[in-house]
């Protein structure tokens, strides 16, 4: 009787061990959506990791998130790394305080497959035409989804190569994303506790570069180079 229930006992204690199966891609996907429309505002600290082909030692800055739906997506770097960039889908702007140095780089409309805007109030499901989806487990990050998803488009493929989501099992909303380009370069976004529906600061709702700032036409900060 003892070696029976022995045997049960080990039985068990390996399915313990064993990973809980993903559900559905579709499930995911939904509940991914889902939670992101319910979300009007959130502010979480980050930490993003910029790796770029040609060099051997990777940059990693940190800072403050505040994201309001999909009007603006706002990076508020913490010092040394003096810069503010506020995104929006009509215009992408970087501000150095110290240096009074900026740049507006106007884009009319952020198209789908745009990188600055993925797994941050976008559907995943309005991705479908661009990227092929895929889920899985992330064993780099415990209790997430780890959903992947490849350029399907050949406009999509001449610049990146892949996009990564972690995404909470339990909120459903990211917790990392990774972007990389077809140079090799990529960019980790590592997200904190979240705060999610709370009020902003009126700093960055109202946020306005100061006035005799003259502004370059451009925006480098995602600039990558190409093969």
């Amino acid at each position: 009787m003892i070696r029976p229930l022995l045997l049960l006992l080990s039985a068990l204690a390996l399915a313990a061990q064993q990973p809980a199966a993903p559900p559905p891609l579709q499930e995911v996907v939904e509940r991914f959506d889902a939670a992101q429309a319910k979300v009007n505002t959130l502010q979480a600290p980050f930490t993003l990791t910029i790796r770029r082909a040609m060099l051997k030692t990777p940059t990693v800055t940190k800072g403050t998130l505040y994201l309001q739906g999909s009007d603006f997506a706002h990076f508020a770097f913490a010092p040394p790394e003096d810069l503010i960039l506020h995104l929006t889908p009509k215009a992408l702007l970087s501000f150095n305080p110290g240096t009074r140095e900026g740049e507006l780089l106007k884009i009319g409309a952020i198209k789908n497959h745009n990188r600055k805007f993925l797994g941050l109030g976008q559907k995943l499901a309005f991705l479908a035409d661009y990227f092929q989806i895929g889920l899985g487990e992330s064993k780099e990050m415990g209790g997430t989804w780890f959903i992947t998803l490849m350029p399907r488009s050949l406009a999509v493929k001449k610049r990146m190569q892949a996009i990564y989501i972690w995404v909470d099992r339990d909120s459903y909303l990211p917790r990392q994303l990774q972007w990389i380009e077809r140079s090799g370069d990529s960019w980790l976004l590592e997200l904190g506790a979240m705060q999610t529906n709370q009020p902003l600061p009126a700093a960055i709702l109202g946020f306005k570069v100061p006035e005799g700032v003259t502004l370059k036409s451009e925006f480098s900060f995602f600039a990558t180079r190409k093969k």
